[in-house]
């Protein structure tokens, strides 16, 4: 059972960081030898094209994933959302040629945004194939895939640089390269293997959309609280405030990588310990409680290393290009860190227990405050108004999603999110005023985090059994 506990994080694991710590230095790299406004637009044109994408997918990704999940018979949901993806990725591809061609005077922002919406949209189609195979807990095939996809990304780049023509088309060459092969070798994995039926039903397909329209608004909305601030801030500012932005904001995505390991673990078992009833035995509450508490032990933790890290860091690996420019950004954004794996539990099990409507308020109601407060903030801050807006609107969504657990799914403990958090923040400010060199003060923080947290026993041996004992069922 351990074993098969430790293959799956793994594997999990190999996927997420493939993704995430690969394509985000990918994207550090590229940072360092274009320009700030060149970096902006590729943040802009990437922002939008995944939102973009997000309006085409009508929740289907999520869907299909719990339905495959619970049930072996729901097999044919991938085919039915992989259908989708194409018909909807060739329309929008076509309409977005069409009206750029209309435009006159066009600026280079909106010039090469349909070939950055063709890299996303490629990839797109591969989502249903990829989140079938997570459904399965089969993580490791995309995990190859994306490893080698996004070191070829890595070292083309190098390459160029070297050669003096990394510029933003070649960027673009290189992303919808890498896009192509990602597909096609996700749709040659599931060939071979034979696992996968590329039969379309239309009949089942109408049932996946009705089943899905429930929570298309929550999947919009959802998507906007994580790139809407780059939007706005590449209509209201400049490309060079919205390159800073995007650079923390991507080291704070980075920053949740044991979270992106963690999610596609969790929501099967939460999907299937909910199926009867949406009732949860009180043990299995205990052992859910536990990895709450867990979690945030090290969730709290990522900041208060990051932001001591942060300055001195990447003064020396961008030669002052960032750092001191965005680190106010990044401090108020990393405090969402231990907020998002909290949302992350409590969404988890609202999605487990079917709670789409609910969910849909929850992240209607938080988009729109989103927005509203970025038109407010961006205006007369800019980036860093934008971080302060998504930062209240993280606070704002872990306060309903709780609230809807507590009354409808069962108890889970406020306690711990708000003393780690509390812990390394004051940790944080003794060690940043104790004038040492930046990798003493690192030493110096993590050591008084844990004697702190272990000596008042905020966690135990017992919790990491119960954490290691949900994830083994």
């Amino acid at each position: 059972m351990k074993n098969k506990l430790l293959v799956k994080v793994f594997s999990s694991g190999l996927q997420a960081m493939s993704v995430q710590v690969l394509g985000a230095f990918f994207f550090y790299f590229i940072s360092i030898y274009i320009s700030k406004n060149d970096f902006g637009v590729i943040s802009w044109t990437n922002a939008v094209s995944i939102f973009i994408t997000t309006l085409l997918g009508f929740g289907l990704e999520q869907v299909v994933v719990r339905r495959i999940a619970a049930s072996r018979r729901s097999d044919w949901a991938a085919a039915a959302f992989f259908f989708h993806a194409v018909v909807g990725f060739i329309l929008t591809f076509a309409l977005l040629l069409f009206f750029v061609g209309l435009l006159k005077n066009q600026e280079s922002i909106y010039k090469v945004l349909p070939w950055f919406f063709l890299a996303q949209g490629i990839l797109f189609i591969g989502i249903p194939l990829k989140q079938f195979l997570n459904a399965k807990e089969q993580f490791t095939p995309y995990g190859v895939i994306a490893i080698v996809s996004n070191t070829c990304k890595i070292v083309t780049a190098w390459l160029l640089m070297k050669q003096g023509i990394l510029h933003l088309e070649t960027i673009l060459l290189i992303l919808i390269g890498t896009a192509v092969f990602e597909l096609c070798c996700l749709l040659i994995y599931l060939l071979v293997k034979n696992s996968f039926s590329f039969r379309f039903q239309f009949r089942a397909y109408l049932k996946l959309i009705k089943e899905s329209s429930s929570q298309y608004l929550s999947v919009i909305f959802d998507m906007s609280l994580s790139r809407m601030d780059w939007i706005l801030l590449g209509i209201m500012t400049s490309s060079s405030v919205l390159a800073d932005y995007s650079f923390a904001y991507r080291a704070y995505e980075l920053a949740r990588l044991p979270m992106l390991i963690m999610a596609p673990i969790i929501l099967p078992r939460f999907a299937r310990l909910l199926t009867n009833n949406n009732v949860l035995d009180i043990w299995y509450q205990k052992y859910i409680n536990s990895f709450n508490i867990t979690e945030l032990f090290f969730a709290a933790l990522i900041p208060l290393v990051l932001n001591i890290l942060w300055i001195p860091l990447l003064n020396l690996i961008t030669n002052g290009k960032y750092g001191e420019s965005n680190s106010l950004e990044f401090l108020i954004l990393s405090l969402c860190i231990p907020l998002q794996f909290f949302i992350n539990t409590l969404w988890s099990l609202s999605f487990g227990a079917k709670k789409y409507k609910a969910v849909s308020y929850i992240t209607i109601i938080c988009a729109v405050a989103n927005v509203t407060l970025n038109l407010i903030l961006i205006s007369k801050f800019t980036g860093l108004g934008a971080a302060v807006a998504f930062l209240a609107t993280t606070l704002l969504q872990a306060g309903l999603y709780y609230r809807l657990v507590q009354r409808e799914i069962m108890a889970i403990s406020l306690r711990p999110i708000v003393i780690f958090t509390v812990e390394a923040i004051v940790i944080y400010f003794i060690t940043m005023g104790i004038h040492v060199n930046f990798i003493v003060q690192l030493i110096i923080a993590i050591v008084l985090y844990l004697l702190i947290t272990l000596l008042t026993r905020q966690i135990t041996k017992q919790h990491l059994n119960n954490f290691k004992h949900l994830l083994s069922k």
